[in-house]
C-alpha cells in the first residue's frame, strides 16, 4: 500500500513543543499522529507538511513561518536516511528508488506574506510548492467563510444540525488576484481549503492550471463551511485538480459531531467520486490538526481506510487512486524544479 497525503500540521506541533517542553517532539518518533516510524508502517510515499500560521498568535507572521521552515528542514536533516524534501515530481520517484519517503512543504495561511509578493517568492525559493490564501481569518489576500454572529452575544449562530451559519460572499482582494497570478507563474499550487465560497469562484474564473482543496470534504453530506459543494467538486475535477479527504469528524458528519469513522470517510469518498469522477479525490487527513474520537488514531492505521473502501465496493483502481495516484498525477503536472 502506498500513501500520499496533502495535509498535516505536525511541524507546528513540533515547533510548539520546542517552545514549551524540556523534551520536545521529534519527527522520528513521537506521540503525535505522524512520525517517521508510523509513516513507514503504512507505506507512505509522500507527506505534505503544512507550515500553519495563526495570525492571532501574536507573532510577526512572516518571521513565524520562517521559524517553522527552519524546524521543517532541521527535522528533515535529522531523518535524511528515511525522508527527503522534494520540490519537483522527478525527485519523488528518485526518493522512492532509494527507499526514502518524500516531504513537500506547503503554507497554510497566505496572510503570512502580509500582501508582499517578495515574501511569496521567498517562500518559493525556500521550497514551498502549495499554499492556501487564508486560514480562518480575513487577510490582505482573501476571506474565509465568515460566521454569522448574534448581535447581542457575539456568538456564532448555528443551524438545527449544530453548524455555524456563514457568509461566503467576500472573495479575493486586489492583492489576492496578483498573488494567484504569481503563484501560477512560479508553480505554487493554489489550495482553496479554508477559502470563502466567493474566493473559490474567483480562483476558478481567474486561473488556468489545476488547483486543489488539500483537506476538505463534501458539503452535501456535512454542512460545514469548510466543505465543498458539488459544483465546486466538479469544477476542481474539470480543471484536473484534486480534493484531499479530511478525517476530522466535524467535517464528516451530518451533525456537528467530532466522531470520525472510516465508514463515514468512505461515504464522502463515494459522493465526491460520483460528483467529480474517479480522478478527483486523494487524501488530506489533517493529522496533528484534528481531535475528537478517531477510528484512525494516527497515520500507522491507514489500512483501516483501505479495508473499509474495499468493504464498500470501491474497486482496486479506485482505492489506489484515492490513496496516492490522483495526487501524484497532479504533482506530475504541477511540480517542476
Amino acid at each position: 500500500m502506498k500513501i500520499v497525503d496533502m495535509h498535516c500540521d505536525t511541524i507546528s506541533e513540533i515547533w510548539e513543543s520546542r517552545k514549551q517542553c524540556s523534551s520536545p517532539q521529534q519527527l522520528s518518533r513521537n506521540d503525535l499522529q505522524i512520525d517517521i516510524q508510523k509513516m513507514r508502517q503504512s507505506g507512505y510515499m509522500l507527506q505534505n507538511f503544512a507550515m500553519y500560521v495563526d495570525l492571532k498568535k501574536g507573532l510577526a507572521p512572516f518571521a513565524y513561518v520562517l521559524e517553522l521552515i527552519d524546524v521543517f528542514y532541521e527535522e528533515m536533516e535529522k531523518n535524511k536516511n528515511d525522508i527527503s524534501v522534494i520540490k519537483a515530481y522527478d525527485e519523488i520517484l528518485l526518493n522512492e528508488q532509494q527507499g526514502k519517503m518524500s516531504a513537500l512543504m506547503t503554507i497554510e495561511e497566505g496572510g503570512c506574506c502580509r500582501g508582499e509578493i517578495e515574501n511569496l517568492e521567498k517562500l518559493y525559493q525556500l521550497g514551498a510548492r502549495m499554499m492556501t490564501l487564508t486560514w480562518n481569518y480575513p487577510n490582505e489576500l482573501a476571506c474565509p467563510n465568515l460566521f454569522v454572529r448574534d448581535e447581542q452575544s457575539g456568538r456564532a449562530v448555528r443551524d438545527a444540525d449544530g453548524f455555524c451559519l456563514f457568509d461566503g460572499s467576500k472573495g479575493l482582494t486586489e492583492k489576492g488576484f496578483l498573488f494567484i497570478e504569481r503563484m501560477e507563474e512560479l508553480g505554487i499550487i493554489i489550495d482553496v481549503s479554508h477559502l470563502s465560497d466567493a474566493g473559490f469562484w474567483d480562483i476558478a474564473r481567474n486561473t488556468t492550471r489545476p488547483f486543489v482543496a488539500s483537506h476538505s470534504n463534501a458539503r452535501a453530506l456535512c454542512g460545514h463551511c469548510r466543505n465543498l459543494t458539488d459544483d465546486m467538486i466538479r469544477t476542481i475535477a474539470g480543471r484536473g485538480g484534486v480534493i484531499g479527504l479530511n478525517f476530522y469528524g466535524c467535517f464528516l458528519n451530518p451533525t456537528n459531531d467530532s466522531h470520525s469513522t472510516v465508514a463515514r470517510m468512505a461515504e464522502h469518498a463515494r459522493h465526491i467520486l460520483n460528483a467529480g469522477g474517479s480522478e478527483c479525490l486523494g487524501l488530506g487527513m489533517d493529522f496533528d490538526g484534528i481531535g475528537g474520537e478517531l477510528e484512525i488514531q494516527d497515520c500507522s492505521q491507514m489500512d483501516k481506510l483501505a479495508e473499509e473502501l474495499a468493504r464498500q465496493h470501491f474497486t482496486g483502481a479506485e482505492i489506489e487512486n484515492i490513496l496516492y495516484r490522483n495526487v501524484m498525477r497532479v504533482y506530475k503536472e504541477m511540480l517542476r524544479a
